[in-house]
Protein backbone atom coordinates (compact mmCIF):
# COMPACT_ATOMS: atom_id res chain seq x y z
CA UNK A 1 0.00 0.00 0.00
CA UNK A 2 2.85 2.36 0.90
CA UNK A 3 4.76 1.70 -2.37
CA UNK A 4 1.11 2.64 -4.47
CA UNK A 5 0.96 5.92 -2.63
CA UNK A 6 5.04 6.40 -3.01
CA UNK A 7 4.57 6.07 -6.66
CA UNK A 8 1.25 7.98 -7.08
CA UNK A 9 3.26 10.81 -5.18
CA UNK A 10 6.14 10.28 -7.70
CA UNK A 11 3.68 10.47 -10.60
CA UNK A 12 1.93 13.40 -9.77
CA UNK A 13 5.32 15.08 -8.36
CA UNK A 14 6.85 14.13 -12.00
CA UNK A 15 3.70 15.80 -13.69
CA UNK A 16 3.85 18.69 -12.21
CA UNK A 17 7.62 19.42 -13.03
CA UNK A 18 6.85 18.55 -17.13
CA UNK A 19 3.58 20.96 -17.11
CA UNK A 20 6.09 23.85 -15.16
CA UNK A 21 8.69 22.37 -17.84
CA UNK A 22 6.20 22.89 -20.90
CA UNK A 23 4.57 26.01 -20.02
CA UNK A 24 8.63 27.24 -19.40
CA UNK A 25 9.32 26.40 -22.84
CA UNK A 26 5.93 28.91 -23.98
CA UNK A 27 6.71 31.54 -21.39
CA UNK A 28 10.32 32.24 -22.47
CA UNK A 29 9.52 31.91 -26.46
CA UNK A 30 6.74 34.90 -25.53
CA UNK A 31 9.23 36.82 -24.08
CA UNK A 32 11.46 36.44 -26.51
CA UNK A 33 9.25 37.84 -29.38
CA UNK A 34 8.58 40.70 -27.04
CA UNK A 35 11.94 42.24 -26.32
CA UNK A 36 12.64 41.26 -30.06
CA UNK A 37 9.43 42.83 -31.87
CA UNK A 38 7.09 43.81 -29.17
CA UNK A 39 3.77 42.27 -28.50
CA UNK A 40 1.90 42.47 -31.30
CA UNK A 41 3.90 39.95 -33.15
CA UNK A 42 2.59 37.53 -29.65
CA UNK A 43 -0.19 35.31 -30.89
CA UNK A 44 -0.54 31.81 -30.17
CA UNK A 45 1.35 30.37 -33.05
CA UNK A 46 4.34 32.19 -33.25
CA UNK A 47 4.68 31.22 -29.51
CA UNK A 48 4.38 27.87 -30.44
CA UNK A 49 6.25 27.65 -33.39
CA UNK A 50 8.79 29.50 -31.35
CA UNK A 51 8.96 26.99 -28.74
CA UNK A 52 9.12 24.09 -30.82
CA UNK A 53 5.15 22.54 -30.40
CA UNK A 54 1.59 22.85 -31.91
CA UNK A 55 0.03 26.36 -30.78
CA UNK A 56 -3.07 23.39 -29.62
CA UNK A 57 -0.50 22.76 -26.55
CA UNK A 58 -0.52 26.10 -25.85
CA UNK A 59 -3.72 26.27 -24.51
CA UNK A 60 -3.33 22.91 -21.99
CA UNK A 61 -0.58 25.93 -20.05
CA UNK A 62 -2.62 29.01 -20.80
CA UNK A 63 -6.18 30.41 -21.02
CA UNK A 64 -5.59 32.00 -23.80
CA UNK A 65 -2.56 34.52 -25.15
CA UNK A 66 -3.58 37.63 -22.81
CA UNK A 67 -2.77 34.95 -20.22
CA UNK A 68 0.31 33.80 -21.46
CA UNK A 69 1.35 37.63 -22.06
CA UNK A 70 0.60 38.99 -18.26
CA UNK A 71 2.94 35.99 -17.01
CA UNK A 72 5.53 37.42 -19.28
CA UNK A 73 4.95 40.74 -17.87
CA UNK A 74 5.17 39.13 -14.02
CA UNK A 75 8.36 37.71 -15.11
CA UNK A 76 9.60 41.13 -17.02
CA UNK A 77 8.86 42.60 -13.20
CA UNK A 78 11.04 40.11 -11.66
CA UNK A 79 14.14 41.21 -13.90
CA UNK A 80 13.61 44.93 -13.51
CA UNK A 81 13.70 44.22 -9.47
CA UNK A 82 16.67 42.22 -9.69
CA UNK A 83 18.66 44.54 -12.26
CA UNK A 84 17.17 47.56 -9.50
CA UNK A 85 18.56 45.32 -6.34
CA UNK A 86 22.13 44.90 -8.64
CA UNK A 87 22.27 48.63 -9.31
CA UNK A 88 21.10 49.34 -6.05
CA UNK A 89 23.05 48.58 -3.03
CA UNK A 90 24.00 50.37 0.29
CA UNK A 91 21.79 51.86 3.34
CA UNK A 92 18.04 53.06 2.60
CA UNK A 93 18.12 56.28 2.41
CA UNK A 94 18.15 59.54 -0.01
CA UNK A 95 21.60 57.87 -2.03
CA UNK A 96 20.05 54.88 -2.51
CA UNK A 97 16.70 55.69 -3.84
CA UNK A 98 18.22 58.07 -6.23
CA UNK A 99 20.11 54.50 -7.38
CA UNK A 100 17.40 52.47 -7.18
CA UNK A 101 15.23 55.35 -9.98
CA UNK A 102 18.00 55.19 -11.98
CA UNK A 103 18.39 51.09 -12.01
CA UNK A 104 15.25 51.04 -12.85
CA UNK A 105 15.04 53.62 -15.90
CA UNK A 106 18.21 51.99 -17.25
CA UNK A 107 16.19 48.39 -17.34
CA UNK A 108 13.64 50.28 -19.52
CA UNK A 109 15.96 51.92 -21.66
CA UNK A 110 17.20 48.55 -22.11
CA UNK A 111 13.96 47.16 -22.91
CA UNK A 112 11.67 49.60 -24.27
CA UNK A 113 9.57 46.84 -24.91
CA UNK A 114 8.84 46.02 -21.50
CA UNK A 115 8.07 49.46 -20.94
CA UNK A 116 5.59 49.79 -23.73
CA UNK A 117 3.62 45.96 -22.54
CA UNK A 118 3.82 47.98 -18.71
CA UNK A 119 2.39 51.10 -19.06
CA UNK A 120 1.13 51.88 -22.25
CA UNK A 121 -0.82 48.68 -22.90
CA UNK A 122 -4.81 48.69 -22.07
CA UNK A 123 -4.82 46.24 -19.22
CA UNK A 124 -7.67 43.92 -21.51
CA UNK A 125 -5.28 43.65 -23.94
CA UNK A 126 -2.45 41.77 -21.31
CA UNK A 127 -4.55 40.16 -18.80
CA UNK A 128 -7.43 38.26 -17.97
CA UNK A 129 -10.10 38.90 -15.19
CA UNK A 130 -8.11 36.87 -12.80
CA UNK A 131 -4.84 39.06 -13.88
CA UNK A 132 -3.52 40.98 -10.74
CA UNK A 133 -3.07 44.17 -12.54
CA UNK A 134 -3.06 46.39 -9.84
CA UNK A 135 0.29 45.31 -9.38
CA UNK A 136 1.70 46.98 -12.39
CA UNK A 137 0.43 50.17 -10.73
CA UNK A 138 1.94 50.28 -7.37
CA UNK A 139 5.71 48.51 -9.02
CA UNK A 140 7.48 51.40 -8.62
CA UNK A 141 6.58 52.05 -5.27
CA UNK A 142 6.98 48.91 -4.16
CA UNK A 143 10.88 48.97 -5.70
CA UNK A 144 11.61 52.15 -3.61
CA UNK A 145 9.10 51.47 -0.37
CA UNK A 146 12.17 51.19 1.74
CA UNK A 147 14.10 53.87 0.69
CA UNK A 148 10.88 56.05 0.23
CA UNK A 149 9.96 55.63 3.89
CA UNK A 150 13.75 55.94 5.06
CA UNK A 151 13.97 59.19 3.48
CA UNK A 152 10.25 60.36 5.22
CA UNK A 153 11.86 59.53 8.40
CA UNK A 154 10.28 61.02 11.40
CA UNK A 155 9.06 63.81 9.14
CA UNK A 156 5.93 66.12 10.82
CA UNK A 157 4.13 66.70 7.25
CA UNK A 158 0.53 65.33 6.80
CA UNK A 159 0.75 61.72 5.92
CA UNK A 160 -1.62 62.59 2.96
CA UNK A 161 0.55 65.10 1.67
CA UNK A 162 3.59 63.21 1.87
CA UNK A 163 1.08 60.43 -0.23
CA UNK A 164 0.74 62.99 -2.89
CA UNK A 165 4.65 63.97 -3.21
CA UNK A 166 5.41 60.17 -3.76
CA UNK A 167 2.92 59.99 -6.53
CA UNK A 168 3.82 63.11 -8.00
CA UNK A 169 7.47 62.01 -7.63
CA UNK A 170 6.12 58.49 -9.72
CA UNK A 171 4.52 60.13 -12.59
CA UNK A 172 7.24 62.65 -13.16
CA UNK A 173 9.54 59.84 -13.25
CA UNK A 174 7.47 58.08 -15.80
CA UNK A 175 6.50 60.92 -17.89
CA UNK A 176 10.35 61.62 -18.01
CA UNK A 177 10.98 58.23 -18.89
CA UNK A 178 8.16 58.37 -21.82
CA UNK A 179 8.92 61.12 -23.13
CA UNK A 180 12.59 60.33 -23.58
CA UNK A 181 11.91 56.79 -24.92
CA UNK A 182 9.81 57.90 -27.80
CA UNK A 183 12.38 60.78 -28.79
CA UNK A 184 10.45 63.63 -27.10
CA UNK A 185 12.78 64.66 -25.40
CA UNK A 186 16.71 64.83 -26.93
CA UNK A 187 19.33 64.60 -24.55
CA UNK A 188 22.80 62.39 -23.96
CA UNK A 189 21.97 59.67 -22.10
CA UNK A 190 24.32 61.02 -19.02
CA UNK A 191 22.43 64.52 -19.11
CA UNK A 192 18.98 61.99 -18.87
CA UNK A 193 20.20 60.43 -15.54
CA UNK A 194 21.75 63.47 -14.33
CA UNK A 195 17.46 64.95 -15.12
CA UNK A 196 16.82 62.01 -12.70
CA UNK A 197 19.01 62.25 -10.20
CA UNK A 198 17.65 66.19 -10.14
CA UNK A 199 13.85 64.84 -10.18
CA UNK A 200 14.33 62.76 -6.93
CA UNK A 201 16.27 65.26 -4.68
CA UNK A 202 13.41 67.88 -6.27
CA UNK A 203 10.96 65.79 -4.62
CA UNK A 204 12.76 64.62 -1.13
CA UNK A 205 13.37 68.38 -0.49
CA UNK A 206 9.77 68.90 -0.86
CA UNK A 207 9.91 66.77 2.43
CA UNK A 208 9.66 68.24 5.42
Amino acid sequence: MINIVNNLLLEALMKAIQEERMRGYFLEAAKELIRAEGIAVVSARNVAERAGYSYATLYNYFKDVRDLIFSCTEDFMKECVEFVSHEAKGTPGKERLVKKTKGYVKFFLQHFGIFTLLYQLPPSSISTKNSRVAGIHTFFDTIIEEDWTAVCGVSSMDPKKLKRIREHFKYSIHGLLLFYLNGRKEMEFKSFLEEVTSIVESFVDLID
